[in-house]
């Protein structure tokens, strides 16, 4: 699965998850993947990250911790500990 992350969300996308969370990026439509898959996670065009799904819930379940937001979208849910930060192999 390929998600395109978009300018406005950039910083964010690097922040550290507070310790025992998981993290999540919603979909308006049911995603085409499942647990166990492979998230690569796009700036540009260019793979700058990694990461396996965990999880997948329907709108209504789970919402961000932080701004309370999201709650009616499709949720692709990864643990931080699969997370990889690909942008040194990029620029390699």
């Amino acid at each position: 699965m390929k998600i395109n992350v978009p300018k406005q969300a950039r910083d964010h996308f690097w922040e550290e998850p507070p310790p025992g969370s998981r993290e999540f990026w919603g979909f308006q439509w049911k995603p085409k993947a499942q647990p166990g898959d492979t998230i690569y996670f796009l700036f540009d065009g260019v793979v700058v990250a990694e990461a396996v799904i965990h999880e997948i819930t329907k709108p209504g379940i789970g919402k961000c911790e932080r701004t309370g937001g999201w709650g009616a979208s499709w949720k692709v849910w990864w643990l931080p500990e699969s997370f990889k930060d690909l942008r040194e192999a990029v620029r390699s």
